[in-house]
């Protein structure tokens, strides 16, 4: 799949990424469903270690650049979860409720998570 660098998200955010980690955001950004952009919160996005590629904490993401190492639609799937986290206003205390929410939100968009890694809460 290639990724469209032109495409500008949906949803407005402050971030401090390198420019591969930015372009697969915004990839996922622009790929969530318009019906969702409106209620969608601003949130920001950093490029920091996380052991599962990406994660949520206190209404920021944070991205490691391992994101850039996976297959494509893992890494677009882990996006697409952590965003969804967000947009369902999960704090990141990491229930498996959360989790399996995360999960449906995120295919409904059309992304899911193929990770190992993140099949265990």
């Amino acid at each position: 799949m290639q990724i469209n660098k032109e495409l500008e998200p949906l949803t407005v955010y402050d971030y401090d990424i390198s420019p591969g980690l930015d372009i697969l955001v915004r990839h996922v950004l622009v790929t969530i469903p318009d019906s969702y952009t409106e209620e969608f919160p601003s949130f920001p996005v950093f490029e920091a270690h996380s052991p599962w590629g990406a994660h949520v904490e206190e209404g920021k993401v944070f991205c490691d650049l391992s994101l850039l190492d996976m297959p494509r639609d893992v890494a677009i799937g882990t996006l697409a979860h952590e965003f969804a986290h967000l947009f369902l206003r999960h704090t990141g205390k990491g229930s498996v409720r959360d989790e399996w929410e995360a999960d449906a939100l995120a295919s409904k968009w059309g992304s899911q998570k193929k990770s190992k890694q993140c099949a265990s809460v």
